[in-house]
């Protein structure tokens, strides 16, 4: 399982690797550091991609753990400013230790992401939420991602921002009650799941995005551009949000 974000729980491992290291909770990997830019073959190569979608530069990340999209997100060119938050710092230390110049603008907070996201003024271009909980030799998504953040996501976007939900089973709820939630807060949305990985991720937006075949196109793009064996790996889906 490939999985990032704010983690309580167990205590995360740090673990080298021949391109870099990874943080690693229960088994999961919260986190992969590469030391340059590059592919991880890996979720966070879709979630850079995602980001990339929308080509402003005020990006915030809830649930930095060890920055795992920067590498990949380098790697596309991208040039976005990166506000990272997360409880934990130890990924941050990790990140800083091996990345180099390359990981370009970033700035971190170690706070809890709703407390921090309250209290932002400028809104944002894109805003990825990453968070996760360690429980039971697992890793789950925590309530807050559904109950609490989605709504307020949307309150700190822009018009034209675009939120991204990694979402990961909950320890008692369902897939379909998770997205339905989630999604509620926007108007307009997508959806990627995987062969590899059990992640399902939404994009999200107010104004309509472009159609879903260009987004998958734009995506896979991307990730090919890098070489990420994930743009194989890929189902990209019209995501019908449903208001009461």
């Amino acid at each position: 399982m490939l999985i990032n974000g704010y983690t309580i729980g167990d205590e995360p491992e740090l673990q080298s690797t021949i391109r870099g290291a990874r943080l690693v909770q229960n088994g999961s990997v919260l986190s992969e550091v590469l030391s340059e830019p590059g592919p991880t073959h890996s979720v966070f190569d879709v979630l850079a991609a995602a980001i990339m979608l929308n080509k402003e530069t005020r990006v915030g990340i809830l649930g930095f753990a060890a920055g795992g999209v920067i590498a990949p997100l380098r790697a596309m060119n991208g040039r976005q400013d990166f506000y990272g938050v997360d409880l934990d710092e130890a990924g941050f230390k990790l990140f800083g230790k091996v990345s180099g110049d390359w990981r370009g603008n970033l700035m971190f907070v170690k706070s809890d992401a709703v407390k921090w996201l309250g209290a932002q003024q400028k809104p944002f271009d894109v805003l990825l939420e990453d968070l996760s909980i360690g429980q039971d030799g697992d890793v789950f998504k925590p309530d807050v991602s559904i109950d609490v953040l989605p709504d307020l996501i949307r309150s700190k976007l822009k018009p034209s921002g675009i939120a991204i939900f990694n979402l990961l089973p909950s320890n008692d709820r369902t897939w379909a009650e998770m997205i339905r939630i989630v999604s509620h807060s926007f108007e307009h949305g997508l959806i990627i799941t995987f062969d590899s990985f059990y992640n399902k991720v939404l994009i999200l937006s107010i104004k309509p995005l472009s159609s879903t075949r260009k987004i998958s196109r734009l995506l896979r793009n991307f990730l090919s551009g890098i070489q990420s064996s994930i743009s194989r790996d890929i189902q990209v889906r019209t995501l019908r949000i449903m208001k009461s």
